[in-house]
């Protein structure tokens, strides 16, 4: 309340006075009936408003701890995933169906590099391609072709990781649990977590985003760099032992980000693409920098619950295997117990 002389001050104080008297004077002249009515009326009107605003203090303030102990919790929680130990490094060089490295194994994984070395060759000099530009320079602006080389690094790191596991397993008194999370353990594990991911989002992606019939070709090169990537990924998930983890989400989190960072770059130094545009992508026209934005921070969401899911799969893949491991030991312990709860023949004697 705004009071601009002095006079105002008064003529409220004079208010209030008359009506504490008016007030005082209902209760003089009431009856006992009447005072009672009075009690009642000034309970309701000042006690239980009272109650009412303190109930809604305890919920407002519950409802505060609450949300203060769930962040609580999950910072808890999140700082001890941060604790954990690193995976064991034998589970990145071993089959998920093995506790070793078999020939076959061996013999699977340099093949599997062989087809992303294949991958990375046939989209550099555009081998199965209908209409061939030949712009060797610009094969790098693409992230299609990241993903290739992030494959391609990754399955050479697993042919090497998976012959050294080879070889050292022949020695005797061999341990695999005795083997050690070094850097390239740590790079392999990066590599392929990223590649597994980027290389199913990039499928999603281009063929619901990208893919222009109007422009780009439905030739075997376009299927080998869109479909057999991911293809390829999945299969390997479903073979290796490599664990995935929630709490990698950024990694391919931040290749992505980096791949923005360049296209800007690339469009401020006013690079085209192989067809002339003044993008790489369409949806990444940072002509239109408001559109584009927004686009971004989509791909980034993506990205993260395209993560959870591949994170879902590792954990169905471990389910499925462990089921499998269980039903197989299980003849094997009846077959033990039926052999212990037989009794001895006694030989006779002749």
């Amino acid at each position: 309340m705004n009071f601009n002389s002095g006079s105002d001050i008064l003529r409220t104080r004079d208010e209030f006075l008359g009506r504490r008297r008016q007030i005082y004077g209902e209760w003089e002249n009431a009856i006992p009936e009447q005072c009672e009515e009075l009690l009642k009326a000034w309970i309701q009107a000042n006690v239980k408003d009272s109650l009412n605003i303190s109930d809604r203090v305890y919920q407002y303030g519950r409802r505060a701890m609450v949300s203060k102990f769930w962040c609580q919790e999950i910072g808890r929680r999140w700082r001890q995933a941060g604790r954990q130990e690193l995976p064991q490094a034998r589970l990145l060089t071993e089959p998920r169906c093995q506790p070793y490295v078999g020939t076959w194994y061996l013999l699977y994984r340099w093949m599997i590099f062989l087809l992303w070395a294949s991958f990375v060759i046939c989209s550099v000099f555009e081998f199965g391609s209908y209409k061939p530009l030949q712009q060797y320079e610009k094969w790098l602006i693409y992230l299609t072709n990241w993903d290739l080389l992030l494959g391609f690094s990754q399955a050479l790191i697993a042919g090497i990781l998976v012959s050294r596991r080879w070889q050292l397993q022949k020695a005797a008194g061999f341990d695999s649990c005795g083997i050690r999370f070094e850097f390239t353990e740590r790079l392999y594990w990066f590599l392929y977590v990223v590649t597994t991911n980027m290389a199913i989002g990039v499928t999603v992606v281009y063929w619901f985003a990208v893919y222009n019939p109007e422009i780009h070709q439905l030739d075997p090169l376009n299927f080998m760099m869109h479909v057999c990537n991911s293809v390829l990924m999945l299969v390997d998930l479903f073979v290796t032992s490599v664990p995935f983890r929630l709490r990698s989400f950024w990694w391919c989190l931040s290749v992505v980000m980096f791949y923005l960072i360049f296209s800007v770059i690339y469009y401020f130094a006013g690079g085209v693409d192989k067809y002339g545009y003044h993008y790489i992508y369409t949806v990444l026209d940072w002509t239109r920098p408001a559109r584009t934005l927004l686009v971004c921070a989509g791909g980034l969401t993506f990205v993260t619950l395209l993560h959870c899911v591949t994170c879902m799969l590792a954990e169905i893949r471990n389910r499925i295997y462990r089921r499998i491991t269980e039903k197989r030991s299980k003849p094997s312990a009846q077959i033990t117990t039926n052999d212990q709860s037989q009794p001895e023949r006694r030989t006779e004697m002749v």
